[in-house]
């Protein structure tokens, strides 16, 4: 074999790296398949006896603490606020949101886990009720048959999140 002839150097770790990758670009070629983004322009709701999705509001409660407070004592804008410090702090990509409606605000953001890139949809909706601000949570797992609990405990901090702004008022 000549000197010309023989593999660069750089071939074989290459190839290491690759073969070490490929999982991880099998998983994000299955995710981007089989989870498209779906258009949320209305509330979802929990499918029944789901272990991937969590909800609250007036009319439901899946998998959250059956105590938590579905009023805000803020004023809308004040609970918007809080939502997007929140939703900015945890990293989340906006999808939609609703066109300025007086007295209600509606948006879709995604949460991507930072290794295998899932996507986890979060929606709330927002309406004035009098002083305060009725609201709706929903989070749910694009992917598998179990969140492990992430999306009750992400609803949870959001909840803790959203309770702040009735201090700051």
């Amino acid at each position: 074999m000549t000197e010309s002839a023989a593999a660069p150097p750089w071939r074989k770790p290459v190839l290491i790296v690759l073969v070490l990758c490929s999982p991880w670009l099998v998983v994000q070629g299955w995710i981007f398949l089989g989870a498209p983004t779906p258009e949320h322009t209305a509330m979802p709701e929990c499918p029944e006896g789901t272990m991937n999705c969590a909800s609250l509001s007036a009319e439901t409660n899946v998998r959250m603490e059956n105590d938590l407070s579905v009023l805000i004592e803020a004023n809308l804008s004040e609970v918007r606020t809080a939502w997007e410090a929140w939703s900015e702090a945890q990293g989340l990509h906006e999808v939609y949101v609703s066109e300025d409606v007086e007295g209600a605000y509606f948006a879709h953001r995604v949460a991507i886990t930072p290794f295998w890139r899932f996507p986890d949809d979060v929606v709330v909706g927002f309406a004035s009720q009098g002083d305060g601000t009725q609201i709706s949570l929903y989070s749910s797992s694009r992917l598998g048959q179990s969140d492990l609990g992430v999306n009750p405990d992400r609803l949870s901090d959001l909840h803790t999140a959203l309770l702040g702004a009735q201090t700051s008022s």
